[in-house]
C-alpha cells in the first residue's frame, strides 16, 4: 500500500515550513505522496512539486478554499490547473474544481465551529444537488464521540454521493506533524479517489510543539491570512 498525507500547508499560507521542509518532512517521515492545499493560494505548489519530483515524492496540487460568509466553510481542491477563487458559495466551488478537472474533497466536517467546518445541513443540501469526490473521515481535530458517531452514520447512508473516505494530517509543522493520519491506497492516487478504494488510518503521534510556535501558527491563521486576504494578497 502506497501512503499520503493530502492536506499539508506552507508558508503560503497559515503553515510554518516551507516547501523545501515540507518535501524533506515527507521524504523522512516515509510518505508516498502529499497534497499543498494552502488557503486560497496555489503560490507554493510549483516549487513543492520542483522539489517533491527530485526527492521521489508525489506532490498533488492544491488548494483549500473558503467559501462566502457567513459561514466561510472550506473545500479543498487537488489536482488543480490554477487557483480556484474563494467567497463563492459551497456549490459554486465545488463546481469550480470541477471544471478544471479537479477532485473536491471535504476537510475536517462537523467540528463543532463556526466557521471552517461543514455542518451536517450544509453537507445534506450540498449532495442533494452535486457529488464530491472524497471526505477526511479521519484527521487530527477531535470532534467529540456524539459527532463522530453523526459523521460515521452520515457517511454510511450517503458514500455515493460523497465518495472516498479521506485521512490527512492539515500538517502546518512540517517534521513536527506531518504523517499523523494518512491514507492508504494502491496504484495511482486520483484512480483510488475515484474508485472509493482508500483507508484512511492513523500514523505517528505528533511531536510536542513549543508554545511560542503555536502562537505564531495562531497568529498567522486568524489574523495574517484574514488581512492578507482582505487587501487582495491571496
Amino acid at each position: 500500500m502506497m501512503l499520503a498525507d493530502p492536506h499539508c500547508h506552507t508558508f503560503a499560507s497559515d503553515g510554518m515550513v516551507s516547501p523545501a521542509e515540507l518535501v524533506d518532512a515527507a521524504v523522512k517521515a516515509h510518505i508516498d505522496l502529499i497534497a499543498v492545499t494552502d488557503h486560497d493560494t496555489m503560490a507554493s505548489v510549483k516549487e513543492v512539486q520542483r522539489r517533491g519530483e527530485a526527492a521521489g515524492l508525489i506532490v498533488v496540487a492544491g488548494q483549500e478554499i473558503t467559501t462566502k460568509l457567513p459561514a466561510t466553510t472550506h473545500v479543498m481542491g487537488w489536482f488543480l490547473e490554477k487557483p480556484v477563487k474563494r467567497g463563492m458559495s459551497l456549490e459554486d466551488t465545488v463546481d469550480a474544481i470541477h471544471d478544471q478537472g479537479g477532485l473536491s474533497i471535504i476537510p475536517h466536517p462537523f467540528m463543532p465551529v463556526y466557521f471552517g467546518s461543514i455542518q451536517p445541513y450544509m453537507l445534506r443540501r450540498l449532495i442533494e444537488r452535486h457529488h464530491v469526490d472524497g471526505i477526511e473521515m479521519m484527521f487530527t481535530v477531535p470532534i467529540g464521540a456524539r459527532r463522530r458517531r453523526q459523521l460515521d452514520a452520515f457517511y454510511a447512508r450517503n458514500s455515493e454521493r460523497l465518495g472516498a473516505a479521506i485521512g490527512g494530517s492539515d500538517c502546518h509543522f512540517g517534521a513536527r506533524d506531518i504523517g499523523q493520519v494518512l491514507t492508504a491506497y494502491e496504484g495511482d492516487f486520483r484512480t483510488a479517489i475515484q474508485l472509493r478504494a482508500t483507508r484512511p488510518q492513523r500514523g505517528r503521534r505528533r511531536d510536542r510543539l513549543p508554545a511560542g510556535m503555536i502562537v505564531r501558527q495562531q497568529w498567522r491563521s486568524m489574523v495574517d491570512l484574514p488581512v492578507r486576504r482582505m487587501l487582495g494578497q491571496l
